[in-house]
């Protein structure tokens, strides 16, 4: 883990070379506020609750999929352009990159393991996978601490190196759980195993994923999904850049996106 952000060039480069050929993930405290966490945080309960009511809730036992956040507040927004996150993407997967996700995981009281995976687009692939060009980053935000027993992450330092389909044997000999305060962010690998832990607690735990991809990859979630054209309007160019797209269908969370390149 780091204690400050990075700033330099040199700094992302460090970083990028962790994820690629060190243990897969880095830890980027303090990238949000405490209070920008907790405002995340709240949003994605109430917006969980809304969308239960009207049937556009994935939910899978005790956890929760929230999908079409861009549309839903400027934190979100904040987060998915966060420009140290973007600086360390971009190293790894060049400017030309698109968002292949961006949503929310609430792990109620009791819930399991998700199961142990890599990222799409490698889990729609047959492995062994390649390991070059890189075709996913993912980030995990920490909204709220996570803790050793509220559902925090399980990662296997340096498996991305292996590209195969995760052996559970392996995982759970080696597997490590990644805690941290709220307003952190892991970045890691699309190849580096990983899995949730379970929630032992009385809360629900809740983080954000955003999923980050080449272009040349269909991305995995619908970005028009709870489309609203005033925030397309009013986004930054990098924001509409990372959303690019022709106007599909606003009523399917993922695999419903085409977009287009005009460059």
């Amino acid at each position: 883990m780091i204690t400050n952000k990075p700033t330099l060039s040199s700094d992302f480069i460090n970083l990028a070379k962790e994820i690629i050929d060190g243990k897969g993930y880095v830890l980027l405290p303090n990238l949000l506020t405490q209070a920008e966490a907790k405002t995340a945080s709240n949003l994605i309960l109430e917006l969980a609750e809304q969308e239960k009511k009207v049937g556009k809730l994935v939910i899978q036992e005790q956890k929760e999929r929230l999908y079409g956040l861009i549309y839903q507040g400027k934190i979100f927004e904040k987060m998915v352009q966060h420009p140290t996150v973007l600086s360390i993407v971009e190293t790894i997967l060049g400017q030309n990159l698109i968002l292949g996700g961006f949503s929310a995981h609430i792990l109620h009281p009791g819930a399991k393991r998700m199961g142990v995976h890599v990222d799409y687009p490698y889990w729609a692939m047959s492995s062994p996978f390649p390991r070059s060009p890189i075709l996913e980053i993912q980030v995990i935000w920490m909204v709220e601490d996570f803790t050793e027993d509220n559902g925090a992450p399980l990662f296997v330092p340096h498996s991305q190196k292996l590209a195969i389909k995760p052996e559970l044997e392996e995982f759970e000999k080696t597997a490590i759980k990644i805690t941290g305060k709220a307003g952190t962010a892991i970045i890691s690998h699309g190849l580096c195993w990983h899995d949730t832990s379970v929630n032992h607690t009385q809360k629900p735990r809740v983080s954000i994923l955003g999923n980050y991809t080449p272009q040349f990859i269909h991305p995995l979630e619908n970005n028009l999904f709870n489309y609203r054209q005033e925030v397309i309007e009013q986004a930054t160019p990098k924001l509409k850049y990372l959303l690019r797209h022709d106007l599909q269908s606003h009523q399917q969370q993922i695999f419903a996106m085409n977009f287009k390149m005009n460059f």
